[in-house]
């Protein structure tokens, strides 16, 4: 069952993206976990849309990857952290 409106997810990684709007089976992707496959069957059944968005955007990453100072303090800057040693 299709939704009306469709569940977007935000994506930096295109090989990824690739993946999951390909209808077919490779043989290097027989491995590929099953949360995967289940992410792909929700795309090709129209559940959800996976689009591309750059890493400037992604808010995320300070969290969750190692960035380099200048992206780092530009993302957590429109996150509105303060650091710790001005709170104390």
């Amino acid at each position: 069952m299709a939704l009306k409106n469709h569940l977007r997810i935000y994506c930096d990684n295109n090989s990824a993206i690739q993946y999951s709007n390909n209808n077919r089976s490779i043989t290097k992707s027989k491995f590929i976990g099953i949360k995967f496959l289940v992410i792909k069957e929700k795309v090709q059944n129209k559940q959800i849309c996976i689009e591309h968005i750059g890493i400037v955007f992604m808010l995320a990453d300070p969290l969750t990857k190692g960035l380099i100072p200048k992206v780092f303090h530009k993302h957590t800057a429109h996150m509105d952290v303060t650091s710790y040693s001005t709170l104390v």
